[in-house]
């Protein structure tokens, strides 16, 4: 469920705005469909499954590598261990504006809209986890308050809404007989939905044109330094005013071209035979945060005491864990606060992902330059390497969240809580039951299984795993006494901000009918000589360069091994390969072809159990 709550002034306000809020008005509802469960996306996400980038060609494989000059930009996105440049985590099937995809907008408030009118859209984000640029056929956008707070009047080309985040803009008719498209498109550009302003024939906007993911990749390699950390170079990023992901962006960076799908976009575009390249040459006005101004005076108590705090915003996509300072909420106690204080807090976004913090209760000023008269918002939609401040007087008794409004964010665990005073609800008897709750909530454990069934044998894998701790098993197992079964388990602890290294304990079980001197012999001499070997075993795992994971193990009977795996090695869209080599003298080598998210078709030989080929189905 979600709906636009619009409070209209009255027209004696002192604050009411004669030409903007006597407007006829409009609620703009974007939102997101998907015909998959959100908790499986959830999953999906943790377990690095790529069938979103499938879906969305934006895989960026070896051969798309190749093809397109950017093997080396590959090879050094691999080697600093980042899977590839990604936009908007999730594909999603339809975007919606008010519950449709296409919606006419003819007449407000009785009357038929004509050339010269004005109307105010009140544009809510009501989406899960998609940004939406936002563009219209008629001209300049006027954005006239953000976050249910009013703004001086800014008129920009377009602009980017955060999750929950909220604009008022004011569109403007130019001509009559003519109904002009208010688009909303992903930040993935993958989808889009359109509200005609107006009547008449249908004047569509250009379609934004597909980004280039490998120059984002390059700008990626540029600034991720070897232990995660990012390096803005000095540039000191703030407010949404250098956006990185400029590079990819052909419109911008002059090799737009035009889409030639004239079954959507065929109406009067020969109205804008260059807007292409004008775009090129960076006409493009963008609203960023320093822009906005309050239009009144919103400074706080200069006699109220200021408590400062400090957030950088973390994680990794490997393992899709969102964190602040490092911690998830299940880390963390509550953040008291003085009834009366001011809160001045500091935020770092040290991740690749952009985040879009929430405050419940308040309001709080954006520190952008603009003074006593800095605006009022509830969201701050950061970007990689920003730092941006904002501040307010905690002066509302209560527990209130603070966290990225990004909903498979927030379930990982970027979340805080505020708790001003111990206040007293008589409906929560038990705050620190509740507070319990709310902790494992943001780090609920998911689960993955895949198998393949192959000519050879059985092999596959299970997993339960949360933000830190990993319970997984892997099997083999054969057809006849000879290639036998194997069993390995093991429990580990992910340490660190970037989750390279895991340290586990571990059980192997496993059983081959050997013949009489056909016992095993590893790189270092030890040998196993029985036919059943039930042993436990300490141990870590190592994330190497190129995404290889390195594992040394030492089991209760001395005996000692060492490996070297790497699994969906991005080969082209559908083709993923993967090896393991060992100092048992074992090896493998696989390639899987991706039909569907759950089903594969994989070859691979296996110095055990031979060649074989087979279905793999992935959960």
């Amino acid at each position: 469920m979600y709906g636009s709550f619009v409070m209209k002034k009255r027209d004696d306000d002192k604050t009411f705005r004669k030409g903007i809020d006597d407007l006829p008005t409009v609620p703009i509802i974007l939102s997101e469909w998907t015909n998959l469960n959100p908790d499986n996306i959830n999953r999906m996400l943790h377990n690095a499954n790529d069938w979103a980038a499938i879906k969305k060609n934006a895989t960026q494989s070896y051969a798309e590598a190749i093809r397109e000059g950017n093997f080396k930009t590959k090879l050094t996105n691999e080697w600093k261990r980042m899977l590839a440049m990604d936009v908007s985590d999730v594909y999603y099937d339809k975007i919606l504006i008010n519950g449709n995809h296409t919606t006419d907008l003819k007449t407000v408030d009785g009357k038929t809209l004509k050339a010269g009118d004005k109307v105010r859209l009140r544009v809510s984000n009501g989406g899960a986890s998609s940004y939406f640029w936002l563009r219209y056929a008629g001209g300049k956008i006027t954005v006239v308050a953000n976050d249910g707070n009013d703004v001086e009047p800014v008129e920009v080309d377009r602009l980017i809404i955060a999750v929950s985040e909220t604009y008022d803009i004011v569109v403007t008719i130019p001509d009559d007989g003519v109904a002009y498209e208010f688009l909303a498109t992903t930040e993935d550009r993958t989808q889009s939905a359109s509200y005609f302003v107006g009547n008449g024939i249908k004047q569509l906007i250009l379609p934004l044109p597909r980004l280039k993911y490998f120059e984002g990749m390059k700008m990626m390699n540029d600034m991720m330094k070897m232990n995660g950390d990012l390096d803005d170079m000095g540039m000191k990023m703030s407010l949404n005013q250098m956006d990185m992901n400029v590079v990819m962006y052909p419109e911008i960076t002059g090799e737009a071209k035009p889409k030639e799908d004239h079954s959507q976009h065929n109406m009067n575009m020969d109205n804008e035979p260059n807007r292409y390249n004008a775009n090129a040459l960076g006409e493009i006005k963008t609203l960023n945060y320093a822009m906005l101004q309050s239009p009144y005076n919103t400074e706080l108590p200069k006699d109220a005491p200021v408590k400062e705090l400090k957030f950088t915003l973390t994680g990794n996509m490997n393992r899709y864990v969102w964190s602040m300072d490092n911690k998830i909420l299940s880390e963390t106690d509550k953040i008291p606060v003085k009834k009366g204080e001011i809160l001045r807090i500091t935020i770092y976004n040290n991740s690749m992902m952009r985040h879009p913090m929430h405050l419940h209760g308040f309001d709080f000023r954006v520190i952008n330059g603009k003074g006593e008269k800095s605006p009022l918002k509830n969201v701050l939609d950061i970007m990689p390497m920003e730092t941006d401040t904002i501040e307010f007087l905690a002066n509302e008794e209560g527990d209130w969240f603070f966290h990225c409004h990004i909903l498979y964010h927030m379930m990982s665990g970027m979340n805080r809580v505020f708790a001003v005073d111990d206040y007293q609800n008589p409906y929560l008897p038990n705050k620190k039951q509740a507070y319990n709750k709310l902790q494992r909530e943001s780090n609920m454990p998911h689960f993955m299984a895949q198998n393949d069934f192959a000519t050879n044998g059985n092999d596959g894998e299970a997993m339960f795993q949360n933000a830190r701790w990993s319970l997984g098993t892997e099997w083999r197992l054969g057809y006849n006494d000879m290639h036998g079964y194997e069993v390995e388990t093991h429990l580990g602890r992910y340490i660190g901000k970037m989750q390279w290294l895991m340290p586990f304990i571990g059980f192997d079980w496993r059983y081959r009918k050997m013949g009489m001197d056909e016992h095993e012999t590893n790189l270092f001499g030890q040998k196993n000589e029985k036919d059943t070997r039930r042993a436990f075993s300490l141990g870590f795992m190592y994330t190497l360069p190129m995404l290889v994971n390195f594992q040394a193990e030492v089991y209760h009977d001395g005996i000692v091994r060492l490996s070297l795996m790497r699994e969906d090695i991005p080969i082209s869209k559908r083709l993923r390969a993967g090896f393991m080599v060992n100092t048992d003298m074992e090896y493998m080598g696989e390639l899987k072809y991706i039909i569907n998210k759950n089903i594969g078709i994989r070859t691979h030989y296996d110095s055990d159990m031979g060649f074989g080929v087979g279905l793999a189905l992935t959960y």
